[in-house]
């Protein structure tokens, strides 16, 4: 296996500490939002790279010597990392569980000395996880069939479906919490979370109709902030989204109206800026 690939599916000797058979008793909660249009976003196209293979759910890895954008593939069955700088992509295509064919989003837990990465599929309602890259394990998908985006914020894994459900805030195989956004009008797509101040961000995309609309989760209260345009022309299908706190910057997957596919780069800003706290000092409060 390419060198980058196993770092990215790396084999570690600590396990994450996750027990599917916990027992724990699963909880579905809907919070009210409250509205907030008062922030505007301005999306600045940074990079523009047309990939040779399909790009459907991002996340992304950093680490002292790595720099990677992570995509699926429902197409090959596989996770392929590209470089973030340059869009080149590196090695070799990470293969998912047979049984995974429908991949969509995916995210793993930041953790270096015990990674775990999970990945959702859009036509089951597990999720497939795995600490190694070769043996994979499946839990509920607390969004049901057609799962989309996730990300993961340093203690809870978010996501979202095709079917308009809302967002999920969830931890694997215990509690759950669905959340309306009403505000999104079409199939959500991608999913990503970002610092916002001492809050949690959250960005959304959905397959056609080309926006981006922003949230704050803030003491157990998600506020719609907004929605800015894509940052590219000649969408024709919109996708994934992942966060870089190394430089406050979004990655956005899409297919173009020739079924080509693309990687961006795009910077963001709101009226209400962000504070200079790292995302790694604060992503672990929420």
């Amino acid at each position: 296996m390419n060198r980058s690939i196993m770092i990215v599916f790396a084999v570690v000797t600590l396990v994450f500490a996750f027990n599917e058979n916990s027992g724990s008793r699963e909880s579905s909660i809907n919070r009210d939002i409250q509205y907030d249009a008062g922030n505007s976003y301005d999306l600045v196209l940074i990079n523009d790279w047309t990939i040779a293979d399909q790009a459907l759910g991002l996340d992304v890895y950093i680490s002292p010597s790595e720099f990677l954008v992570m995509s699926t593939n429902s197409s090959n069955n596989c996770v392929q990392a590209y470089d973030a700088v340059s869009g080149i992509p590196m090695g070799g295509q990470q293969p998912l569980d047979p049984a995974n064919e429908s991949c969509f989003g995916m995210s793993w837990n930041n953790d270096f000395m015990s990674q775990t990465y999970y990945v959702n599929d859009t036509q089951k309602t597990n999720l497939f996880f795995t600490d190694n890259g070769t043996s994979w394990t499946t839990v509920a998908d607390p969004s049901g069939l057609s799962g989309r985006g996730m990300d993961f914020d340093g203690t809870d894994y978010w996501t979202t479906n095709g079917n308009g459900g809302g967002l999920w805030r969830f931890q694997p195989g215990s509690s759950q919490e669905n959340i309306s956004i009403p505000e999104v009008p079409t199939e959500p797509s991608g999913l990503t979370v970002f610092p916002n101040g001492g809050s949690l961000g959250i960005a959304v995309t959905t397959y056609d109709t080309h926006n981006i609309y922003f949230y704050m989760w803030s003491n157990s209260t998600l506020t719609y902030h907004g929605s800015a345009a894509c940052p590219a022309s000649n969408v024709s299908f919109s996708y994934g989204l992942a966060y870089a706190e190394s430089n406050n910057h979004i990655f956005w997957s899409y297919e173009d109206t020739s079924g080509n596919f693309h990687l961006v780069e795009f910077s963001f800003s709101q009226s209400q800026a962000l504070t200079s706290s790292s995302w790694g000092s604060i992503k672990g409060s929420f």
